[in-house]
């Protein structure tokens, strides 16, 4: 079931959306609905840095390394460019 909501825009932007509306064949409706649905799930995808899957597999990839080195004294940095350089 839908619920009818009542918002205000300002007149500049209604035009623009009611111009967008009539460009792709629908409903100011759809268009809203689709635009807020759009937000909704930018943002639900935002997340914290650690939570992103690339940043866990390169922390995951790090630990790996640092479990694996025989402590040589050298900088992280250039193990993981060499290990970098092999995968690649």
């Amino acid at each position: 079931m839908a619920t009818k909501v009542m918002i205000s825009f300002p007149e500049a932007f209604l035009k623009e959306v009611d111009r967008i509306a009539h460009e792709e064949h629908r409903s100011r409706s759809e268009l809203v609905r689709e635009a807020l649905r759009s937000y909704i799930e930018a943002r639900q995808n935002r997340r914290m840095p650690g939570d992103m899957p690339q940043i866990q597999r390169a922390v995951a990839t790090q630990d790996a390394l640092a479990r694996s080195s025989s402590g040589s004294g050298e900088d992280s940095t250039v193990e993981l460019r060499r290990w970098r350089e092999a995968h690649s």
